[in-house]
């Protein structure tokens, strides 16, 4: 008898263990249900942006007859023969697309233009720069955008762009010919040339996203698109996906 009693409490607390540890597995997945958050997500975006700074490469083995112009928007540079250059720009002004692999991943394309204005007074011999004139940089690029937290509303990520700028410069603030220059490290070539083209390169250490459908966006990095960039992003409504994310 004792033994069919010990047999019935250690069946009744074999069931007893089991509904509680189900009761504490449903209430963990409860949990992990309730912070979570199922979001929609576009498969494509598209905005148009406006980035301080652009930074772009010299020409390809060349002396550009430009000083290597970096972060201002202005400058003034006179010298003690009396001649001078003055330039100034209002920015890049870039159209953008993008298209999203998953929530994470994200590639797409970015067409760009930066004009600089600039006054030159300048001589080479009898080969004079008496003028002003644009300087207009075009730059086609694809991009990689790595997302790295998101939630319904924010997302941050890094990215990077590759592609080429092509330049096209006024003939009155270029040589009529083109000069070379000899010098401790060699030839130096004056470049005179109204057009050329060079590798775009921009990488963006910091990205936020902010809203959804209509979206607030701004971006840190160094390249042609500029150093700070913010613009406004529109994703397409018919192409939403559904992701689930942290609250």
């Amino acid at each position: 008898m004792n033994k069919i009693k010990n047999m019935k409490k250690t069946i009744l607390i074999l069931v007893l263990t089991f509904i509680s540890l189900k009761l504490q597995a449903q209430t963990e997945q409860t949990e992990r249900i309730y912070n979570k958050i199922i979001v929609p997500m576009p498969r494509h975006e598209i905005g148009f942006s406006v980035g301080v700074s652009p930074i772009f490469f010299a020409p390809p083995s060349e002396l550009d007859i430009f000083p290597r112009y970096m972060f201002e928007h202005y400058s003034y540079r006179k010298y003690k023969d009396g001649s001078y250059e003055k330039m100034f720009h209002l920015g890049s002004y870039a159209i953008n697309y993008n298209y999203n692999i998953n929530s994470k991943r994200s590639i797409g394309a970015s067409l760009a233009w930066m004009g600089r204005h600039i006054e030159k007074y300048d001589w080479m011999g009898y080969d004079t720069i008496n003028g002003s004139g644009w300087m207009h940089n075009f730059t086609l690029v694809g991009n990689w955008r790595q997302t790295y937290y998101r939630n319904s509303k924010v997302s941050l990520y890094w990215g990077a762009y590759l592609g080429a700028t092509f330049c096209v410069r006024d003939k009155d603030i270029l040589y009529k010919e083109t000069h070379k220059i000899g010098g401790s490290t060699g030839t130096i070539v004056i470049n005179n040339a109204p057009s050329y083209s060079n590798v775009a390169l921009q990488i963006n250490v910091f990205g936020i996203n902010i809203g959804t459908k209509h979206i607030l966006n701004m971006e840190l990095g160094y390249g042609p698109l500029g150093i700070f960039r913010a613009g406004y992003k529109y994703e397409i409504k018919d192409s939403f996906q559904k992701i689930v994310i942290n609250r």
